[in-house]
């Protein structure tokens, strides 16, 4: 009988604990009654835990697991602790706010006195873990709109409807203008479009009414500027499609000298050839009838409105002119928008 104890015993100790499963160690004077009735469990399912076949016999300091369900009973939770130098039982118990006894049964301990540094504890389901210390949300940056800006570069935290709201613009129009597939993800870093301005640039900064009619025409990109006038007959405007113009034009050629006012040379009449109409953004270009004055070259034009003028090209000096509506010529500008280049190049090529 007692070898059939001994090796029920050994069977006991070589099965592993369930997770979270309480045990007990057995003293002196123990029962298996008694401990089944101190934990509120049958004797059966004790025995039955532990492989025991004999309730009679338990040996001083064996290591009983109690079932679940029995009373006093701890489990283990999601919580661990991570020893750490300086750490006792009863310390880290205090923390948690649970007791040593249940820190001992839920992690095996053989001594409350001896824990080892970096021994990671199970807590038990009780144990009152610290909250997470909440993660600070990174702030946006500020907008900072420039009314003259075309461009904004997004920044941290910044969304497509802020940014429209900044520059007062439609988020449709930003998201035409910029190709953008997904309004809600817009990469920090990006460069928008704030507005097109391919086809409006030139109307809005050289065609408008000078607000100096008296301005003399500057013809050249050299520091001698002659002046010149261009004489035209009126001309019926109609849209692009519009039917050849005859044009006639009057120049007065100049000869700029060094240091000395320029001198003009007798007006020549020159006949005009059948108009021959490009595109250019807004404007409709007579390219039969480029003339040279001055060191530039000029020719007929009708603005998006049909109306007539002149436009200069200085292709020296790459830069472009227009006259007002009372033909009086602006100043010399840099190409500026898609149409003007290609202006510019288109009447250059030859000469480049």
């Amino acid at each position: 009988m007692r070898s059939i104890v001994a090796a029920a015993l050994t069977l006991s100790a070589l099965m592993p604990l369930q997770a979270g499963a309480a045990s007990i160690t057995v003293k002196s004077g123990d029962t298996i009654s008694g401990l089944a009735d101190r934990y509120g469990v049958s004797v059966e399912r004790l025995m039955r835990a532990n492989g025991i076949r004999n309730s009679n016999h338990v040996e001083v300091g064996q290591t009983l697991r109690l079932p679940s369900g029995a009373r006093g009973v701890v489990s283990a939770g999601q919580g661990r602790h991570t020893v750490k130098g300086g750490d006792t039982l009863g310390g880290i118990a205090a923390r948690y706010r649970v007791s040593s006894r249940d820190l001992i049964a839920i992690n095996s301990l053989q001594s409350a006195d001896h824990v080892e540094l970096g021994q990671t504890l199970k807590l038990p389901t009780t144990a009152v873990l610290p909250k997470p210390k909440p993660v600070a949300k990174a702030k946006p940056t500020p907008i900072k709109a420039n009314p003259s800006a075309t461009s904004h570069t997004v920044a941290r935290g910044q969304t497509l409807t802020q940014i429209a709201r900044a520059y007062e613009v439609p988020v449709a129009s930003l998201i035409d203008l910029n190709t953008i597939n997904d309004p809600n993800k817009v990469t920090i870093g990006t460069k928008l479009m704030l507005r097109d301005t391919s086809s409006t640039e030139l109307v809005s900064t050289s065609l408008q009414t000078s607000s100096t009619p008296e301005a003399k025409p500057v013809l050249t990109a050299t520091a001698s500027q002659p002046t010149k006038t261009v004489q035209t007959k009126p001309v019926q405007t109609k849209p692009v499609q519009a039917k050849p113009v005859q044009v006639k034009t009057a120049v007065t050629k100049t000869a700029p000298k060094k240091a000395a006012p320029a001198k003009t040379t007798p007006t020549q009449a020159v006949a005009a050839k059948p108009a021959a109409w490009r595109t250019y953004g807004p404007l409709q270009v007579d390219w039969s009838n480029w003339q040279s004055m001055g060191g530039s070259m000029v020719a007929p034009t009708l603005n998006s409105e049909g109306k007539p003028l002149y436009v200069a090209v200085n292709c020296s000096a790459r830069k472009i002119n227009v006259t007002s509506s009372d033909g009086a010529w602006k100043s010399w500008i840099a190409p500026q928008t898609n149409f003007e280049k290609d202006l510019v190049k288109d009447r250059c090529i030859k000469t480049a």
